[in-house]
C-alpha cells in the first residue's frame, strides 16, 4: 500500500486562522494529519477547509469527529463536496465556506 499524501495550507489574513486540506487522508497517514493540525497554532478552533480533500476514509473520519470532540476545529465542508453527505450522516457540524463558519463562531457556535 503506498502511503496517502496531504497538505495543509495556512491563509496567513485569517483571523481565527483558516487552513485549506488538500491530497488525501486514510490510515496510512491519519496520524501525521491528525499531528499536523493539532500543531498549526495555540489558538482554537481553526477553520478546516476540506473542500480539496481527494480522499478520506474511515480512519480520517474518525480523526475529524476527535478534532471536532476537543474543540480543535470548525469543518468548512461545500455542498457539493463528496465527502458532505458522509459528514450529514455522521452530524458532524458543518459550514458551508469560510465565511459562515467565521460567523458561527463568532456567534459562540
Amino acid at each position: 500500500m503506498s502511503r496517502a499524501e496531504f497538505q495543509l495550507q495556512r491563509n496567513a489574513s485569517s483571523a481565527p486562522v483558516e487552513v485549506t486540506v488538500t491530497g488525501e487522508v486514510d490510515a496510512s497517514n491519519v496520524v501525521d494529519f491528525n499531528r499536523a493540525v493539532r500543531d498549526l497554532t495555540d489558538d482554537r478552533p481553526v477553520v478546516l477547509n476540506l473542500n480539496d480533500v481527494k480522499y478520506l476514509d474511515s480512519a480520517g473520519f474518525s480523526t475529524l469527529d476527535r478534532l471536532l470532540a476537543d474543540g480543535e476545529i470548525i469543518i468548512v465542508l461545500a455542498p457539493n463536496s463528496f465527502m458532505h453527505r458522509v459528514a450529514e450522516l455522521m452530524c458532524m457540524p458543518i459550514h458551508p465556506d469560510a465565511k459562515t463558519a467565521r460567523k458561527a463562531l463568532r456567534k459562540g457556535g
